[in-house]
């Protein structure tokens, strides 16, 4: 993600949360929450800013976005820590997600806290990339779970990371499973990440459900970035808010445009 998050369940349902306000205190949620309002008032708490991004519709090619975020990343003695932050147009921060990545992009720990459909979670990754230990207060109701995997594992702060790492073989023509990761639904499904073409300067790639049945329901993901520089130009596909439509949210299939701050990815 970018800004990247697919919830094939939801797609498949046709079904979404409709919760605005935060978790009570009661709940556990509200501390978590807290952070949202720090951030807020200090985004360069989260690291350096490497670009931000404007989110449309789709089907609405022009007009204001319906929201902003913004991609920040801060090294630590872990390692790399990449943060999407996502304010409505109001300026009011209500998204977090945040990964800790290796020098390759593997996702390695990954967090969310998500005002408007009132979850907070996290994954631990262990086992070389292949363990994965999900924790997840849902509005209140708190699971765990855990899943083994194969392949690499990406999520909205580490997916472009992970495109420009393997970004030779791919323009070479070979296409990568990876798994992408839903916290919300404490799983992973599987893609196929390839090169679509190169036009103008531009490299699109695409990230196809590996599934027959969530390919019906969903159409590939589009990653664009400038061939020469390699920094994000657009992001086609599912994103983490939702769209509010007469007080309803819905599910989001957006665009999204990029203004790098920073003159190289990270």
């Amino acid at each position: 993600m970018p800004f990247l998050f697919v919830r094939p369940t939801r797609l498949l349902a046709l079904a979404g949360y409709l919760l605005t306000a935060a978790i009570s205190p009661a709940q556990g949620g509200q501390a978590a929450f807290a952070k949202l309002e720090a951030l807020q008032a200090s985004p360069e708490s989260a690291g350096t800013l490497v670009y931000r991004g404007d989110t449309f519709t789709q089907r609405t090619p022009a007009g204001a976005p319906l929201y902003r975020y913004e991609r920040r990343v801060l090294t630590t003695p872990e390692g790399l820590t990449a943060s999407h932050i996502t304010s409505d147009p109001a300026g009011r921060v209500i998204i977090v997600e945040s990964a800790l990545v290796s020098p390759h992009y593997a996702t390695q720990r990954f967090e969310a806290t998500n005002r408007q459909s009132g979850f907070i979670g996290s994954v631990r990754i262990s086992n070389g990339g292949r363990h994965l230990e999900y924790e997840l207060n849902d509005n209140g109701k708190r699971s765990t779970a855990s899943e083994d995997v194969s392949d690499p594992v990406v999520c909205g702060p580490s997916l472009f990371g992970f495109i420009l790492k393997n970004w030779d073989p791919l323009v070479a023509g070979t296409s990568l499973p990876v798994r992408m990761l839903v916290l919300k639904d404490k799983t992973t499904y599987g893609f196929d990440l390839k090169l679509d073409k190169v036009v103008n300067g531009q490299a699109a790639f695409t990230i196809t459900p590996s599934s027959f049945l969530i390919r019906m329901a969903s159409a590939p993901l589009r990653v664009v970035f400038d061939a020469s520089s390699k920094t994000a130009v657009r992001y086609e596909g599912r994103v983490p808010p939702m769209e509010n439509a007469s007080g309803k949210l819905n599910d989001l299939d957006a665009r999204v445009e990029y203004a790098s701050v920073s003159p190289a990815y990270r």
